[in-house]
């Protein structure tokens, strides 16, 4: 048994560098307060906010286009003021009629 132990022990100080380099792999890997799977996930979660920010900033443009247009056009503003809003002018009558 101690022959095995010996032998062993002298198989382990021969590839010690191996096992340095085993030990720093897995405290990269796992151990490490910036780790290789908390850089995976942080990279997930940038994508994930990338195409957030991409959908934000086309429903931005969207809503800047149409400002311009109630900017520019008393028409549309009307429109919109009469059927999202139900505002009239002071000598019209409006009439709702529900389904």
């Amino acid at each position: 048994m101690n022959d095995s132990i010996g032998e062993f022990f002298q198989w382990v100080v021969k590839h010690k560098y191996l096992f340095v380099t085993i030990a720093f792999l897995l405290m990269i890997v796992f151990l490490d307060e910036n780790n290789l799977l908390k850089h995976i996930q942080n990279q997930r979660e940038i994508t994930e906010l990338k195409t957030e920010i991409e959908e934000l900033q086309e429903q931005h443009d969207i809503v800047v286009r149409k400002l311009g247009e109630l900017d520019k056009d008393v028409d549309v503003l009307e429109k919109v003021a009469r059927e999202k809003y139900g505002m009239h002018l002071e000598d019209e009558e409006i009439f709702i009629i529900e389904d």
